[in-house]
């Protein structure tokens, strides 16, 4: 049975479309269940989620009990933290919230006031016990930001949810984060790869490729999302916690596809403040170690693109 869903999460619409089993009408109903109690969990903008109160609350050196769904989260998180050296750090959340993108007028920070926020950022400073589910800092003022990371999480537990429920066939849509499973059958009753299109960075309301999925996710991090201009230079939202400041364009967009949703996610963010030579380093180890398909298409400052061997990636230029 088709069945269709949308509802708000995550500041964006989501969307499920799948083929229900019968006597599992409910499945849709589960995953916006799910969402929901995810959104509860991990928000850096409700003072009463999870995280937030982890963060408010908690004293350097104690180690604060966590729910089996933040623990997973942070396990994740920490793996790519390790990989890329820093470079993905959801420990931003003080710079995120110094640089406030999404204000009205956003401005430029103060170096000093830049400087004392880094004193605040660092993944190092948190010391996660997986098997005792526990939480510590060992310095004050950390602020936890799942924004990187969050959307790709709640896909891989719907999916999982899905998944368990015999779904075989169905399209997830998370505010752009996107997810298949199965392949998409045609008119003729032919079974292909369902076809992704990829925006252009410097035309938002166009495409510059296409990417074949099956059973497998995208997600796209670039400048354009948020960003505002001063002086002739361009500040975005892409922030590199080992500066303070927004990543060097270097890259215009960067796009992974993997089988494994929050890797799409995280990989995105982690790729694009590497550049593509670090980025393209820590896609191949990632994909070695957790034996995962992983593949990205990037866009560099000039305009060209470049995709990894197996990333089916089709351009439309």
């Amino acid at each position: 049975m088709e069945c269709t869903r949308s509802f708000l999460a995550y500041d964006t619409l989501c969307r499920i479309a799948a083929d229900i089993p019968e006597g599992k009408e409910r499945l849709l109903e589960q995953c916006e269940e799910e969402a929901h109690a995810l959104e509860r969990t991990l928000s850096m903008f409700d003072p009463d989620s999870e995280l937030s109160r982890l963060c408010r609350d908690i004293c350097p050196g104690e180690a604060k009990p966590v729910s089996e769904t933040l623990r997973s989260f942070l396990e994740q998180n920490l793996e790519v933290c390790r990989l890329s050296g820093g470079a993905f750090d959801p420990t931003v959340g003080p710079l995120v919230r110094l640089w406030d993108f999404l204000a009205d007028t956003p401005q430029i920070p103060s170096a000093e006031k830049v400087r004392d926020t880094l004193a605040r950022v660092g993944y190092q400073h948190i010391k996660l016990n997986s098997e005792e589910s526990t939480v510590s800092f060992d310095i004050p003022g950390i602020g936890l930001d799942p924004g990187a990371a969050g959307k790709g999480f709640a896909l891989g537990l719907a999916v999982d949810r899905l998944r368990r429920g015999g779904v075989r066939q169905a399209v997830l849509d998370y505010g752009g984060n996107l997810f298949v499973m199965g392949a998409h059958k045609e008119k003729n009753g032919e079974i292909r790869p369902w076809k992704v299109a990829i925006r252009d960075p410097d035309d938002t309301s166009a495409v510059f490729g296409v990417v074949e999925l099956q059973n497998a996710g995208i997600a796209t991090s670039s400048w354009y999302e948020h960003s505002f201009q001063k002086n002739g230079d361009v500040y975005h939202h892409l922030l590199n916690p080992r500066t303070g400041y927004p990543v060097p364009l270097t890259l215009k967009s960067v796009s992974i596809l993997s089988s494994k949703p929050v890797y799409t996610d995280l990989l995105s963010t982690a790729f694009f403040i590497l550049g593509e030579e670090a980025g393209s380093a820590l896609v191949d180890q990632l994909r070695r170690d957790s034996g995962e398909m992983i593949e990205y298409v990037a866009v560099r400052e000039d305009g060209s693109v470049v995709a990894s061997t197996d990333a089916s990636f089709l351009s439309v230029k």
